[in-house]
């Protein structure tokens, strides 16, 4: 990278790891630090940035940070095995946790992101007030789409619930050592958990 990318990229991993932004509000941010525009050449992509992070994590958070992987990790398996258990659904929700919990850079100030898959989003809504949730509803913009949100909380850690069509689901793929995961279902948070460390056995990756 060059001297300028390394540091935007530098700028938003710190951001990123202080204070729980998303890449594209840690681009922002970095952008407006360093002077930029926020479409200059010199913006790293997000593979620079996650790689850049896990250096900053490593280096500056290594004595907590596992340790909150592994709650955050524990907290989204929880969720996901919740969510597809709802009696309010007629047909049970896919479920994948994704980003930083699934990728191994979440730390304390990380939300739990997952993916729901579901054509009864008022049941959804329904099932989880049912179970004493309280969610508030939201939008984010996917691959030129906006998609609705609920945005729930567990003991302070925010859970971002993200909803897609049924039909949208595809379950991510088992591949080989070394390939850093981005979604996983339950039975693949569980061997996230099992596992000591990212890169020493299987990984997924849709």
């Amino acid at each position: 990278m060059t001297d300028l990318k390394q540091t935007l990229a530098e700028l938003a991993a710190r951001h990123i790891a202080e204070e729980g932004l998303s890449y594209g509000q840690a681009k922002r941010k970095a952008a407006k630090q360093a002077g930029v525009s926020e479409a200059s050449a010199a913006m790293p992509d997000n593979a620079a940035i996650e790689a850049t992070l896990r250096a900053y994590l490593n280096e500056f958070q290594s004595d907590t940070q596992p340790q909150e992987l592994r709650r955050l990790r524990t907290l989204a398996l929880r969720w996901v095995a919740a969510l597809q258990a709802l009696r309010e659904l007629d047909t049970p929700c896919q479920v994948l946790a994704v980003g930083a919990v699934v990728n191994g850079c979440a730390n304390e100030h990380s939300a739990v992101h997952l993916q729901v898959f579901t054509d009864e989003d008022k049941f959804l809504e329904m099932g989880l007030l049912n179970a004493g949730i309280e969610t508030t509803p939201s939008e984010q913009k996917m691959d030129g789409k906006l998609r609705p949100v609920l945005v729930a909380n567990d003991a302070g850690t925010p859970i971002v619930m993200t909803l897609f069509p049924q039909a949208a689901y595809a379950a991510p793929k088992i591949l080989l050592a070394g390939i850093t995961p981005q979604w996983a279902t339950q039975a693949q948070l569980e061997q996230l958990l099992n596992e000591p460390a990212l890169g020493s056995a299987e990984r997924t990756l849709r």
